[in-house]
């Protein structure tokens, strides 16, 4: 009870900020709405809540890659780093490098031929494909069996090249989807299917609404950087002739036609930029070497279903899905549903009721992003320089799979090994002691507090790094405690393939990922500026400028003494 309190909007003098942000958070709740002074050189919770605020406001509506608004909050950052005297580090001289986004539709002319009858776009099937579209032309058919069956799965070098078809289902209602994506069996199921050259999924007798407006009429956004196989639905009579018989002889394994596939998109091109910045190394020998910081710059932008009331979702989240969009989505219990009425009722004493579409992403990843900020600002204007660069990143499309990130990775604006680390935030600006953060192995809830801060992967490649950035903690006194349970080897979250850090890891690069963990507001219209612990961020702001500066001033490369990942291969935790 005490936390909703606290947390509600409600008005507050403007004033009383000023004075201390970290005693006015305890004593009083923060504003729905709050236009803060200049920022300065130092790292405070007061500039940071100017930018949250700001970064985090209604009007971005939601910075979902794609969109038109994800482009106004990579304005701000850009407006910033050309204040702050940066170099630009982007395509062409600017401080921007353009992802390569595209809105995709079917092209209506699209055919696909099995023994000479001809199936056509729209009537017979759809396709789809998240990336460059792998050519299909001539080739061999094989039916697999359900959607999601594991045990169905077929040799990725017998499914390579292969036209697979599969009917629906497989993944029995209820099951744990969290241990199913993490499974060995799901592994090979993403590498059977990412070999095919497309993947047919037999959709009923006539294409279903939803699948025609998706091919003709799509507002989605797909990231052209991989070649990946066609993704096709077709009609039962369509699959009939592919597989030359009634649905009662197909057979897994068992081959059936050769088709000529002969399907076109038309692709148009979104909104979705990086933005990077270069701070200079002071040492002419080492300047040529870079430490990274970065955090990702998007949201997930409007509620699809539309506005719901802010605080009844507030207090349904704390009670039944304290982790948001991380805990399952169940029905509330009788005791449940009468803490949520008691917590809701607490809440309208002091706030009208509010209609609310917009996932602000105050925390997720406005934080993080607004903390790299304040970090290039103390950089930049501060009087230490490090030895070597420091390298600022903010990717876009993180939500939509790491796309800013792959694609930096993949396409760097500075050498790729000239990059000796990477420091990543993503949601520091939370973790208070009622905040469920995530859960062990054992899938015990764990809880935020003072000075609580996740790290994840500071060791997987080099045991230096982590020694460090324990080390600055100490020697700043910065206060820190740091949770790495979520770093556990197999665990069911998976964090440590979930952000962008990996991009960065896969190659080589020694990362650490800075989290104060998941709340009941991850991926909720209620992640919003108001429900920031501003000095806690301020806490995180201060270890990472200080990690970045000593590895910036090592006399080597930070050591790199961990197996390194198949930079091709699947993310494994």
């Amino acid at each position: 009870m005490q936390t909703a309190f606290r947390l509600a909007a409600a008005p507050l003098v403007v004033a009383a900020l000023t004075a201390s942000i970290a005693q006015a958070q305890v004593a009083t709740p923060l504003p729905r709405k709050y236009i803060g002074p200049p920022t300065v050189t130092e790292i405070t919770a007061g500039d940071l809540m100017t930018r949250v605020y700001k970064f985090a406001d209604d009007s971005m509506m939601g910075r979902q890659v794609g969109t038109p608004w994800n482009d106004v909050g990579t304005a701000y950052i850009e407006s910033e780093v050309r204040r702050l005297g940066l170099q630009p580090a982007g395509d062409n001289g600017t401080y921007f490098q353009k992802v390569p986004l595209f809105n995709r539709l079917l092209d209506s002319a699209s055919t696909v031929t099995v023994d000479g009858a001809t199936f056509r776009a729209g009537a017979d099937f759809t396709a789809s494909a998240q990336g460059f579209v792998r050519s299909v032309g001539s080739a061999q058919v094989v039916f697999v069996g359900p959607w999601v069956d594991t045990l169905a799965n077929i040799p990725a070098d017998s499914a390579r090249g292969k036209v697979l078809v599969f009917v629906p289902g497989g993944l029995a209602p209820g099951s744990d989807i969290q241990k199913f994506v993490t499974s060995n069996g799901y592994a090979k199921w993403l590498e059977m299917q990412g070999a095919a050259a497309a993947n047919v999924v037999v959709v009923g007798e006539a294409l279903p609404p939803n699948a025609l407006r998706q091919a003709f009429a799509n507002t989605g956004t797909v990231f052209l950087q991989d070649s990946v196989p066609l993704s096709i639905n077709v009609t039962r009579a369509m699959a009939e002739a592919m597989l030359g018989g009634p649905a009662s002889t197909w057979r897994n394994r068992v081959p059936g036609k050769v088709i000529e596939a002969a399907v076109r998109f038309v692709d148009t091109p979104k909104a979705g930029r990086n933005v990077v910045a270069i701070l200079p190394g002071s040492d002419p020998r080492l300047k040529g070497q870079y430490v990274a910081i970065g955090a990702h710059n998007d949201h997930i932008g409007v509620r699809a279903q539309g506005p719901v009331d802010h605080d009844s979702v507030k207090a349904y989240m704390q009670v039944v899905r304290p982790q948001g969009a991380d805990s399952p989505n169940r029905p509330p219990t009788a005791e449940e549903s009468a803490r949520v009425k008691a917590l809701l009722d607490s809440l309208r004493a002091m706030n009208a009721p509010r209609l609310d579409s917009i996932f602000n992403g105050a925390d997720d990843d406005g934080s993080g992003s607004m903390t790299v900020l304040e970090i290039a600002e103390l950089f930049a204007k501060g009087r230490d320089k490090p030895k070597r660069s420091i390298l600022f990143v903010w990717h876009t499309g993180e939500e939509m799979g790491l796309w800013g990130a792959s694609y930096f990775t993949a396409n760097p604006t500075v050498p790729r090994d000239s990059i000796v680390g990477q420091l990543n935030m993503d949601m520091v600006g939370r973790g208070a002691a009622e905040d469920v953060t995530g859960e062990d192995l054992e899938g015990k809830l764990l809880k935020g507090g003072d000075g609580y801060v996740q790290l994840i992967g500071s060791r997987r490649l080099s045991t230096e790094m982590g020694d460090l950035i324990e080390k600055v903690n100490t020697e700043k006194k910065l206060g820190l405690r740091f949770d790495y349970a979520m770093d556990a080897n197999g665990h069911q979250q998976n964090i440590y393939c979930r952000s962008d850090h990996y991009e960065y890891a896969k190659f080589g690069i020694p990362i650490t990922f800075l989290s104060t963990g998941g709340h009941s507001d991850y991926h909720q219209v209620t992640d919003e500026p108001q429900y920031i612990e501003y000095p806690h961020m301020a806490q995180v702001a201060q270890l990472v400028y200080h990690a970045a500066m000593q590895i910036g001033n090592l006399d080597h490369r930070l050591v790199v003494d961990k197996p390194k990942p198949d930079p091709k291969g699947t993310c494994v935790q």
